[in-house]
């Protein structure tokens, strides 16, 4: 399996698209997701996450190279829905009824459809948020990301640290993956765990050795950069010249466009 947030190099119209939109796009998608939240928002945050599948399904980006994200976000969508529908202190439909346990002015005992309901918003509301990121990474090259924080003035340490942010996920995907493989060679197969015995004993033997390899990847890290000239007083020279097109002036209008109409229908 192939980790997530690595870039993949292809011709489509998002692979083809200006960094600046796409950044646009990012920073969209985080705004629209901190608007306050409401049981109506529901059409909202499906509009935005259609769109989004569009763009995905444009840049042919593949769904199963998702499959640790997607385990660990279905888990966390289970968790909100049961524990907003038990706890949700405006909700007056019972749609299960386990028993009856006063907390406050919630009924823990009580499985509400309005809860169910605001859990459900919650969790596109985090699957909107989770899918910008990806689409971002996964079709920008790593030199377009800092051209474009250039032109935005961004300064060098702070793109350099984002950039590394990015980095260092995929580097720990594939040595988590690498360490796993190693122990199963050792007869130490996580995966052959029952949830209890792997939640005491599977992950000092991996977290562990990660540790020390992070360490030193981050030293050869440091030397690399020393060897670049990483932090001299001069303006750094960039790898690839980035132009705008016809087309990514009517993406940004697209994505713009989208934001607006989404925005209209909160507030209206």
């Amino acid at each position: 399996m192939q980790p997530a947030f690595r870039y993949t190099h292809l011709n489509t119209p998002i692979h083809r698209l200006h960094p600046l939109v796409k950044l646009t796009y990012l920073f969209l998608t985080l705004v629209l997701v901190m608007y306050p939240i409401r049981l109506t928002d529901m059409p909202i945050l499906l509009i935005w996450l259609g769109f989004s599948a569009l763009m995905w399904a444009l840049a042919r980006i593949e769904l199963r190279r998702f499959a640790t994200l997607i385990k660990i976000l279905l888990g966390t969508f289970v968790f909100l829905i049961l524990i907003q529908g038990f706890t949700y202190r405006g909700g007056q439909t019972p749609l299960i009824v386990l028993g009856h346990l006063k907390l406050w002015e919630a009924d823990l005992g009580v499985l509400k459809k309005e809860g169910v309901w605001f859990g459900l918003v919650l969790s596109v509301r985090i699957l909107a948020a989770a899918s910008a990121l990806p689409l971002f990474v996964m079709t920008t090259p790593t030199s377009a990301i800092m051209t474009a924080m250039g032109k935005l003035r961004v300064p060098q340490t702070a793109t350099f640290m984002f950039v590394s942010a990015l980095s260092f996920t995929t580097l720990l995907f594939e040595m988590w993956s690498s360490i796993v493989d190693a122990q199963k060679l050792r007869a130490f197969d996580i995966d052959a765990m029952n949830p209890v015995r792997r939640a005491f004993k599977a992950y000092i033997p991996i977290i562990t050795p990660l540790i020390l390899l992070l360490f030193r990847k981050a030293n050869d890290f440091q030397i690399a950069l020393e060897t670049k000239g990483f932090g001299a007083p001069i303006r750094p020279t960039e790898v690839e010249t980035l132009t705008a097109r016809p087309a990514d002036y009517l993406w940004l209008g697209l994505i713009v466009g989208v934001f607006v109409l989404c925005t209209v229908l909160k507030f209206s």
